[in-house]
């Protein structure tokens, strides 16, 4: 799938401190971040390039990643990865051919966590957060979701 990254900063002008990016020293960490989620997987061999499409300080960063897949493992050459103060995540392109979508597919994710946690039900195939599947744990992901919905997902509606 062709992906249109001319309106994202590519790594290379945020390792340069690129001036227009708010909060520049969070993104770094959370580029830093992101780069080691998703090398942590055995079906990302490496990483050719990545771009920051989205920020808000430590609240989350949204990177889109163009990646030397296993292909044996079906990964896909290209992956959104999530970070922040909230779980990681990644989200295969083909799934999220958008920011937006992208976005709106790991909201929907989290929330399913949520519920099912809530409702005392199996999380088994769920998306895997590493964190206890406890109600107070669940309680702060709806929280973190509605911000993400109502402040963040919006402004991704044009990129």
């Amino acid at each position: 799938m062709e992906v249109d990254t001319k309106k994202w900063v590519s790594q290379d002008e945020l390792d340069r401190n690129f001036e227009q990016i708010e909060y520049v020293d969070e993104v770094k960490e959370l580029s830093k971040e992101a780069y080691s989620y998703l090398l942590s997987f055995p079906w990302c061999l490496s990483i050719n390039k990545g771009w920051l499409v989205y920020s808000c300080g430590y609240v989350i960063g949204l990177f889109c990643f163009e990646i030397v897949p296993d292909v044996a493992k079906g990964a896909d050459d290209h992956v959104w990865v999530i970070v922040g103060d909230l779980p990681s995540a990644y989200i295969d392109i083909l799934s999220a051919p958008s920011a937006h979508s992208a976005l709106d597919l790991y909201i929907k994710l989290m929330e399913e966590w949520a519920l099912k946690v809530n409702n005392g039900e199996d999380i088994s195939d769920c998306y895997p957060i590493n964190v206890p599947a406890t109600k107070e744990y669940a309680d702060m992901l709806t929280t973190r979701m509605n911000l993400l919905k109502e402040d963040h997902l919006p402004l991704l509606e044009e990129r």
